[in-house]
């Protein structure tokens, strides 16, 4: 019998703890979020689908990338309110420092 092994990197947990009532949203990425084919859990995303880490010119971010994204399947789920956030795991990684700013425009999640 022939089989395969491949190895599967585990992808950090991105919520430290529910608080209850927690609200997630779907929403397709925009081509520009994605890195080397991937856009990464804890990455803070705008309305219109784009990876931000801060105010930008197309408005404030609105919630917290849940899950990594892959380019060839861009919809994924955003964290937008009512949630704890293991900051260390999001900043780690999607590779950023999560911006005081964006803490700011999410005042319903706790970034711990």
């Amino acid at each position: 019998m022939k089989f395969k092994t491949t190895e599967v990197a585990m992808q950090p947990e991105i919520l430290k703890r529910k608080l209850g009532g927690e609200l997630f949203e779907e929403i397709t990425l925009d081509d520009t979020a994605f890195t080397d084919g991937t856009c990464k859990a804890g990455q803070p995303i705008d309305q219109s689908g784009k990876a931000v880490n801060g105010e930008t010119a197309d408005g404030a971010p609105i919630g917290i990338l849940l899950t990594d994204v892959s380019e060839d399947r861009p919809i994924g789920t955003i964290v937008r309110a009512f949630a704890c956030v293991n900051e260390t795991n999001a900043n780690k990684n999607a590779g950023i420092t999560i911006a005081s700013s964006v803490k700011t425009a999410l005042p319903l999640i706790v970034f711990e």
